[in-house]
């Protein structure tokens, strides 16, 4: 037998221990020259200074304006939707008191000129974000309308905004979806995203003006600077090898892998060497478990007359069902008066009648579902996977079997059976079988020929 360890054959593929090493001495070989020129341009250092200040203060800027038009949009949506005022105040106390939008705008004046395309941008941005609030407060009016708020409760800003005329003779459920197409609507959503973009801009426009500045210093920065260049675009590839090494010879084997698992199939053998190995060795695994389970499948025992299973097979499935824990509707099926039809039409007449039911079982049940013979007019079905809000299609599937009884042939008046079902999580149990059989003798109580599912009052 093979090893469960060792591949049975030499694979061939990229070792990733080795391509690691080398990835990394490339990465630590890069990083030292640039430590190297690093220190050739350190007195370039205060030059650029106050350009990259003023990129960190664009960038906060338009994240704060990103930010706070955000959080504003946000507490005029959930000031809508509860009609809580408490997010109305907020949203007011941020335009009036903390005003974080003006002060990022101010602290951008302060190291921009009115020609620096950055300011341009971020202006933008704000008339952008004013009209963004514009419909925010026309919205919050609304809602202050929706709300049958006293006038005396509504705040100063908010009481000042005239509501239209083509909203006032609407209904307070009206004036809500009026409110809430005002700020989930696509023109809402066309000023919101015209807002990020400019501040996306704003720090494109900014880092463009920094590159520019710093083009000044290229003669005295020279070659170092292009050495430098040229050191993080080896950099740069050699990151996305690892990045591309990650995902090709990891992420996404472990991600088939995980697929194949899940749907007990074999691994493909890809990814690096060593998945590869793995892969062969657990492929040697399935197959010596498909083998075990071909054998299994070939020693399970049929009943003789029916052509279905047979207790033992039955009990097996139980024992399968409650190790894996999982959900099923367990069916005791009996023949009604069975003895009846053996002393009219003799055991011939009796084996006929057993097996048209088994024969309608399997046909009126899913290809999955387990039909077995437990005893002589004794049948059961394991229904798996199967949800409790199904259970009804049970009974209807039990009808259906009792039509199909009442037309039996060779000569044998109709036959029926009956049904007792209950449900389980948790797999087989004996509380389950009992459940099944209480549901059973209440139906054979109530007359027989029918279903009837376990439920707390047959207890």
């Amino acid at each position: 037998m093979k090893s469960y360890t060792e591949p049975s054959q030499t694979m061939k593929g990229i070792n990733i221990n080795l391509l690691n090493s080398f990835l990394i001495a490339i990465t630590a070989i890069v990083f030292f020259f640039i430590l190297l020129i690093s220190s050739n341009v350190n007195a370039r250092f205060h030059a650029v200074k106050t350009a990259i200040d003023k990129f960190i203060i664009c960038e906060q800027s338009s994240q704060t304006i990103k930010e706070s038009s955000n959080e504003l949009t946000e507490l005029a949506r959930l000031f809508i939707i509860n009609e809580d005022k408490n997010f109305a105040l907020a949203y007011l106390k941020e335009i009036e008191e903390t005003r974080r939008q003006e002060k990022a705008l101010h602290n951008l004046q302060q190291v921009c000129s009115e020609k620096d395309l950055a300011l341009q941008r971020l202006n933008i941005a704000m008339t952008q974000a004013e009209s963004l609030s514009n419909m925010e407060l026309y919205a919050i009016r609304l809602g202050y309308a929706v709300i049958k708020a006293k006038e005396s409760d509504i705040p100063q800003r908010v009481r000042a905004i005239e509501i239209r005329t083509s909203d006032k003779a609407l209904s307070p459920q009206e004036l809500k979806q009026v409110a809430i197409k005002n700020i989930f609507g696509e023109g809402y959503l066309i000023y919101k995203t015209r807002i990020n973009e400019n501040c996306k801009l704003t720090v494109q426009a900014i880092e463009n003006q920094i590159k520019q500045e710093l083009n000044l210093n290229a003669d005295e920065l020279g070659h170092n600077i292009d050495r430098l260049r040229m050191l993080f675009l080896v950099l740069l590839i050699v990151n996305v090898l690892v990045f591309i090494a990650l995902a090709y010879l990891v992420l996404m084997p472990l991600k088939r892998f995980q697929t194949s698992i899940k749907n007990d199939q074999k691994l493909g053998v890809i990814g690096a060497i060593e998945f590869k190995n793995l892969a062969q060795s657990y492929n040697e695994i399935y197959e010596i478990k498909e083998r075990n389970a071909q054998n299994l499948l070939r020693k399970a025992e049929y009943d003789a007359l029916t052509g279905i299973l047979n207790r033992r097979a039955f009990d097996q499935l139980c024992a399968s069902s409650a190790e894996k824990q999982m959900s099923i509707a367990l069916l005791l099926i009996d023949m009604d008066n069975f003895k009846h039809i053996n002393d009219t039409y003799g055991h011939a007449g009796g084996d006929t009648a057993l097996k048209e039911l088994a024969r309608i079982l399997k046909e009126t049940f899913r290809k999955d579902d387990y039909i077995a013979r437990i005893g002589g007019d004794e049948f059961a079905a394991i229904l798996p996977d199967y949800k409790p809000d199904s259970l009804s299609r049970i009974i209807e599937k039990i009808s259906e079997v009792n039509e199909s009884l009442s037309h039996m042939k060779d000569g044998i008046k109709p036959v029926s059976i009956s049904v007792g079902a209950a449900y389980s999580e948790m797999g087989f149990s004996e509380e389950l079988y009992n459940q099944a059989d209480k549901a059973l003798y209440a139906v054979k109580e109530a007359g027989r020929r029918g279903c009837r599912i376990y439920d707390s009052s047959l207890e």
